[in-house]
């Protein structure tokens, strides 16, 4: 039966790396288009605001030839107009309107281009029309002065004034005249436009566009002398970063349909600017079209691969179920568990691998409990070996002192109390090994509060006071010190450490120094402090609290392990420290319990 989930599972597995891969590609095509659209669009601004300046300058160059040829005569007169026509006459198309002016600032020559073709007048002038740049009559021969200025009739124009020296026998002062030249711009933007644009591209998706200062369209190629504002209202957010006279960028806007557009624009002086604007949304189009069939294919293949290993995976699917059955089992427990297929099965090798382990693991598993089982007997031994030890200790302390001190009935009393104490501890010894599986759990009673200054001394009675002829001791308690534990294992932990700086000291007379109280954090601490050998720091690093591991000539290396795990257990912590020949300090912090 075909399992669709199974199907799902793989298709998306197979298909969705694919369609991953597939989106980057999408995305990266059109970043890639639209920054080899930008490229191109700033290569081809540059280009156009360079051939503008060049012909504007090939322009201005020429009217100076035209002004150096008229100054080789006198002053035009009616007999030798068709001198200065026919100097005029060979200017291209692209002025607008040329005029001279004498001496006295009258004008005496008009030359006006009308579909492609020069008409020159010598009178009847048009009032208010081309007029010099008053500072020409300041300049000097073969200077010139242009500037950017609209004309009602033809837009805006480029408007260059040179100033004619006619005589040249003797230097003058001022000139004898003057030529004024409109240019027209939308006719160099034109030129420029038909170069620059590519055979295959038309209105559709590319456009040059030109503004003056006032934000009036110079150049477009189906718009003349209108604002932006009402020609071509989405274009405003693009013709106000051209308002810069330095600066030049990347602009978007979208048109009436929609389309999204990426405009480059360069200033080009005197507040005009020019901007090369391409359809981005025309240039994205093949893009996104790859894109989608690339993320299709991918669905599609992603799919058709999901199907393929959807029927190989059926097809194993019987034997895998089969082996994977039998090792849950074997899993479980159920080590007895031996799994059987057919030799002509390729899962059969994996079978055989999972009978030949599971037999290995019922002989190991064999092999660690009794393994196990005289672990736990060793550490049983041992601790209870270390605990009898401890006893014995109190007891021979107290047998040294019994004869020097038997016939001191205080002593008497003293001596059976401790010694009905020991037979406790020695029957609760008994009752440990009794029960081996608490003992050996390590299970521990509630802690609760319990005052350490009664443990500290009675500890100190049984312990260290039969030593007070041999070493000095020194006891600095408080009246009581509260703490949550498990007084019982406390007292054993204060034992042991009472004992081991004892047998530190030996025979050598020495000082024994036991203190108690509170640390600033207010939490219970005693000290154990001893004169003996000491330790090194790298024992007390690496071997001190680790079973086993111990000074002694003749100790098992469990009585501070023991320690460290009851202190941990309610919650406290002991640390040691110690030199070699300068004796060593235990300190045990635990839990305060306020007490009321």
């Amino acid at each position: 039966m075909f399992r669709s989930k199974l199907f799902l599972m793989f298709a998306a597995i197979c298909f969705v790396p694919l369609l991953i891969l597939a989106t980057f590609n999408f995305f990266y095509s059109l970043s890639n288009t639209e920054s080899l659209l930008r490229r191109a669009l700033e290569h081809e601004s540059q280009d156009a605001a360079q051939q503008f300046k060049r012909l504007i300058e090939d322009r201005e160059r020429e009217l100076t030839s035209v002004s150096d040829t008229i100054a080789r005569e006198s002053l035009p007169t009616k007999s030798d107009s068709r001198l200065n026509m026919k100097a005029i006459s060979n200017l291209p198309a692209t002025y607008a309107a040329v005029a001279v002016f004498d001496a006295d600032k009258k004008q005496i020559l008009l030359g006006e281009t009308n579909s492609g073709s020069w008409s020159i007048r010598e009178r009847d002038f048009i009032p208010n029309g081309i007029v010099p740049d008053e500072s020409v009559w300041t300049l000097s021969e073969k200077s010139r002065r242009c500037s950017l200025t609209f004309d009602a009739r033809t837009g805006e124009v480029w408007r260059c004034s040179l100033p004619l020296y006619l005589t040249r026998e003797q230097k003058q002062n001022s000139p004898d005249g003057a030529l004024v030249a409109d240019i027209r711009i939308d006719k160099i933007f034109s030129d420029i436009d038909r170069t620059a644009m590519p055979a295959e591209s038309n209105q559709s998706n590319r456009f040059l566009i030109a503004l003056d200062p006032e934000q009036r369209i110079v150049y477009h190629p189906t718009l003349r002398n209108q604002t932006v504002a009402s020609a071509l209202p989405r274009f405003v957010p693009v013709a106000d970063s051209m308002k810069d006279p330095a600066g030049s960028g990347f602009g978007r806007f979208e048109d009436a349909d929609g389309n999204s557009w990426l405009a480059n624009y360069q200033p080009l002086g005197q507040g005009l600017s020019l901007a090369v604007a391409r359809n981005l949304s025309l240039a994205l189009r093949p893009a996104r079209r790859a894109g989608w069939i690339g993320m299709g294919l991918a669905v599609v293949l992603g799919l058709l691969a999901g199907l393929i290993v959807t029927f190989l995976y059926q097809r194993k699917s019987q034997s895998l179920e089969r082996v994977t059955a039998s090792v849950a089992a074997i899993a479980g427990g159920k080590l007895d568990q031996e799994l059987l297929l057919r030799s002509s099965d390729n899962m059969r090798g994996l079978a055989d691998n999972v009978n030949l382990v599971t037999e290995r693991l019922r002989e190991q598993l064999a092999r660690e409990t009794e393994s196990r089982q005289f672990d736990s007997f060793v550490k049983l031994s041992a601790m209870l070996a270390h605990d009898l030890k401890n006893a014995i200790e109190g007891l021979s302390l107290m047998v040294g002192n019994m004869e020097r001190h038997f016939e001191d009935p205080r002593f008497r009393r003293e001596t059976m109390n401790a010694l009905a104490a020991s037979v406790d501890k020695l029957k609760r010894l008994v009752a440990r090994l009794s029960n081996p599986v608490n003992t050996l759990s390590g299970e521990y009673k509630f802690p609760r509060p319990t005052d350490l200054v009664p443990l500290l001394k009675r500890v100190i009675d049984q312990i260290a006071e039969p030593k007070h002829g041999l070493h000095e001791i020194e006891v600095n308690l408080p009246h009581s010190l509260f703490a949550i534990v498990d007084g019982e294992r406390i007292e054993k932990v204060m034992e042991n450490l009472v004992l081991n700086a004892l047998e530190a000291m030996g025979d050598v007379r020495g000082k024994l120094s036991i203190s108690a109280g509170l640390t600033e954090d207010s939490k219970a601490f005693f000290t154990v402090n001893d004169t003996g050998t000491g330790m090194t720091a790298d024992f007390i690093r690496n071997k001190l609290f680790r079973p086993f591991s111990t000074t002694k000539s003749q100790g098992i290396g469990l009585g501070l392990y023991t320690c460290r795990e009851v202190l941990r257990h309610n919650n406290g912590s002991i640390t040691a420290e110690s030199k070699p020949g300068a004796g060593t300090t235990f300190r045990v912090v635990l839990a305060s319990a306020q007490h009321r």
